[in-house]
C-alpha cells in the first residue's frame, strides 16, 4: 500500500513549502521550498526516495515516520512501475493562500496566524511562483487549486488560471471554494473562460442556524446564492458541459436530520448540481452517517460510500475490509504476454485474465463492467483512455474471464510507453481506486511503421498455418472484403483458430505469430 501524494503529486503551501500533502498542514515534514528550490531535485531528492523506500517496505498498518501515526493517505495499491526513483509530478495540490474569511473550527487555516506549531504558515504565494511552479511540471495532468485557505481570495486567482488555461489547455484544472469571496465579475469570469474544469462548493447545511454552527462568520444565503449564479452564468456562456459544479456536504450532528437533508436535496435540484455527501472524522461528525452504518447505506441507495470518506476514514476502512475497499472491488487481472512489443501506427494484442476476487456478483444490469486501458508514456503520464472490454453480464466471486485487448498504437509517444490495466464499475469508480491491484504492462515501440498488410496473403497464410489447409476463392474474397470493411483482424484470426479447434493458450499463441509474420512480410 502507497500514498500516490508521495510517488505522483507534489503540495505546496503558501510558503513555498514542500511537504507530502495536505495531511501535512504544519511542515512537519517539508521536503524542499518552491521559492528557493527547483522542484526536480527535490522530488528525486534523498527525502522522498527514503518516504518512497518505506512505503514500499513497510506492512500497510504501520505508523507514518512522519506525522507519527496511521498514515490516511496510503490508499493505493503499488504496482510494477512505482519504484523509489525517476518518478514524475502528474497532480499539482496548490495552495495560493493559507488565509480564510471563515473561522471553521478544526480548520488549521483557523488557526494558522496564532498557533505556533503553524509559525511561518500564514501566508500568499505570488502569481509569478505559481506558474514557475506549473512551468516545471512538463507531465502536469491535474492542478488542485486549493488546499487550506480560501483561494479565491487570493488576488490573482483569476489571472492564474486564466494563465494556466492559456498555457497548458490540456491540465485538468480544479479547485474549491466556500462561495463567499466569488463576486458576479469572477463568477461571470469563470463561466464566461470555463476557467476550471470542476469547482466545489463547501456547503455545509440546508439551514442558516445549522450551516453557521461550522461555517462561523458565513453565510448559507449568500453561498447559495453564488452557487446558483456559477451555474446560470455558465448555462448563459454555453460552458455548462465544460464546468463541473458542485455542492460539497460535510455530515455533523446538528445537519444530519432527514428532513435537512432532503432539503438540500431539493436546493441542489433546484439549482442543478449534484450533492457530495462527506463523512468527517473531525468533532462533531455525524453519528448516523458512519462508515457501513444503515442510515450510510440508504443515503447512498445501497451503494459504495467508500467516495463520501475523508483520507483517515478511508484508511480504517481498508484495515477493516482487509485492504481494499468493501467486498465489491477486488480483482485479480493476469496479462500475456506481461509485456509487449509493437510498430508505431501497428497494433498491438494481449489476452487479460480477469478473475472476480470479491465477495459479490459483478452484475452489469444497472452499471457495466468492464476492463479499462489507459495509454501511459514511459514516465506513467497518462496520455489517453483506449478502447475498453466488456466483462460478461454476470460474474460470480471466484470466476473467471479471458477477455482480448487489442488497440493502436500512436506513432507520437517515443519508445517506451506502457497499458494500464484495471476493472472498471462504469459510473462509480476504477477499481484501483478502492485499492484493487491494476496492471501496468510495458509496451516496447518499434520505430518504423508498419506497410499495409497484403490482406489476401494475410486470409490464404492464417488459413494454411492453422487449419493446415487452402482457403477457396469464395472464402478469400469474403474475408479480405469483410477485413477492408473494418472486420478486426485479431477477431478474424479468433475465428480461424476457434475452427482448428485448438485450446485458448495455443490461438492467442498461433494468432500472435501469425501477425508478425504478416508484419515481417511487409
Amino acid at each position: 500500500m502507497i500514498c500516490r501524494m508521495i510517488f505522483d503529486e507534489l503540495c505546496v503551501l503558501a510558503n513555498g513549502d514542500i511537504v507530502c500533502s495536505c495531511g501535512d498542514p504544519s511542515g512537519i515534514r517539508v521536503y524542499g521550498n518552491v521559492l528557493r528550490d527547483r522542484i526536480a531535485g527535490v522530488y528525486d531528492g534523498a527525502r522522498y526516495r527514503e518516504m518512497r523506500r518505506y512505503q514500499l517496505d513497510a506492512p500497510v498498518s504501520s505508523f507514518c515516520p512522519v506525522i507519527g501515526t496511521p498514515c490516511g493517505g496510503r490508499v493505493s495499491r503499488a504496482t510494477s512501475s512505482d519504484r523509489e526513483v525517476g518518478r514524475i509530478v502528474k497532480t499539482l495540490q496548490l495552495e495560493p493562500i493559507s488565509y480564510c474569511n471563515l473561522k471553521c473550527p478544526g480548520c488549521p487555516a483557523t488557526v494558522m496566524p496564532v498557533e505556533p506549531a503553524y509559525k511561518g504558515r500564514a501566508a500568499i504565494l505570488p502569481l509569478k511562483v505559481m506558474l514557475d511552479v506549473v512551468e516545471q511540471l512538463p507531465d502536469l495532468e491535474k492542478i488542485l487549486f486549493y488546499n487550506f485557505g480560501e483561494p479565491f481570495l487570493h488576488s490573482d486567482a483569476i489571472p492564474f488560471l486564466r494563465e494556466v488555461r492559456r498555457r497548458r489547455p490540456d491540465v485538468i484544472l480544479h479547485t474549491s471554494t466556500n462561495g463567499l469571496p466569488l463576486t458576479r465579475t469572477k463568477i461571470e469570469t469563470l463561466a464566461g473562460e470555463a476557467l476550471a474544469d470542476r469547482v466545489l462548493f463547501s456547503i455545509d447545511g440546508a439551514r442558516e442556524e445549522s450551516y453557521r454552527r461550522y461555517r462561523v462568520k458565513g453565510s448559507l444565503a449568500r453561498a447559495l446564492a453564488n452557487l446558483r449564479g456559477l451555474v446560470e452564468a455558465c448555462e448563459r456562456a454555453g460552458t455548462r458541459g465544460r464546468v463541473d459544479v458542485i455542492w460539497q456536504y460535510i455530515l455533523f450532528e446538528w445537519n444530519d436530520t432527514d428532513e435537512e437533508l432532503e432539503e438540500a436535496r431539493r436546493l441542489a435540484a433546484e439549482i442543478g448540481v449534484p450533492l457530495k455527501w462527506v463523512f468527517t472524522h473531525t468533532p462533531g461528525a455525524s453519528r448516523r452517517f458512519t462508515d457501513g452504518s444503515e442510515a450510510a447505506a440508504l443515503l447512498f441507495s445501497n451503494a459504495d460510500p467508500y467516495a463520501a470518506l475523508t483520507c483517515d476514514a478511508r484508511m480504517q476502512h481498508l484495515w477493516k475490509h482487509l485492504g481494499v475497499a468493501s467486498g465489491r472491488y477486488r480483482a485479480k487481472l493476469t496479462p500475456h504476454p506481461d509485456a509487449l512489443t509493437a510498430p508505431a501506427g501497428g497494433r498491438a494484442l494481449l489476452r487479460l485474465g480477469v478473475e472476480n476476487q470479491s465477495r459479490e456478483e459483478w452484475r452489469s444490469e444497472e452499471h457495466l463492467f468492464r476492463v479499462g486501458v489507459l495509454l501511459r508514456d514511459g514516465n506513467g503520464k497518462s496520455l489517453r483512455e483506449l478502447m475498453g472490454v466488456a466483462l460478461p453480464a454476470v460474474m460470480r466471486p471466484g470466476e473467471r474471464a479471458n477477455v482480448l485487448v487489442d488497440f493502436q498504437v500512436p506513432a507520437d509517444c517515443g519508445e517506451a510507453a506502457e497499458i494500464f490495466l484495471d476493472v472498471v464499475e462504469d459510473g462509480v469508480c476504477w477499481f484501483s481506486e478502492r485499492s484493487s491491484v491494476p496492471v501496468v504492462v510495458p509496451l516496447r515501440i518499434l520505430s518504423h511503421s508498419p506497410s499495409p498488410w497484403p490482406l489476401r496473403s494475410l486470409v490464404s497464410m492464417s488459413f494454411e498455418s492453422l487449419l493446415h489447409k487452402p482457403v477457396d476463392e469464395i472464402g478469400l474474397a469474403y474475408w479480405t472484403e469483410r477485413i477492408e470493411a473494418g472486420f478486426p483482424l485479431e477477431t478474424f484470426l479468433l475465428c480461424v483458430a476457434e475452427e482448428a479447434e485448438v485450446s485458448d493458450g495455443e490461438r492467442l499463441s498461433l494468432i500472435r505469430e501469425q501477425l508478425a509474420r504478416c508484419v515481417e512480410a511487409g
